[in-house]
Order: C-alpha cells, then structure tokens, then sequence
C-alpha cells in the first residue's frame, strides 16, 4: 500500500518535531552535546549569530 504524498510528508513532518522535543526536553541546549569519560570531557557547541534581516 503507498501512502498519498501529503501523508507522507505529514509524517516526517511528525517525526522530525518528536525528535525535535525529546531532543530538548532530555538536553538543556539542543546547540551543545557534552561527553564525559571518567577524568575528560569533550563539549562541542554550535555558535550562530543574527542580524535581523
């Protein structure tokens, strides 16, 4: 069976936002991912800046 094209878009469109928030309710910052082992730990963080244009 093939879904219609609006309803496969409306289900990527519902998976990508479930993503989205368990992403964000499980890390303080979706732009920040920390690792820890033991004595190190390794943060990478996305910077971005706006202009308002």
């Amino acid at each position: 069976m093939k879904l219609p094209r609006e309803s496969l878009i409306w289900c990527v469109l519902i998976v990508c936002l479930t993503l989205l928030i368990f992403t964000y309710l499980t890390r303080s910052r979706l732009c920040e991912i920390r690792l820890k082992d033991g004595n190190r730990e390794v943060a990478a963080s996305l910077a971005y800046e706006s202009n308002g244009k």
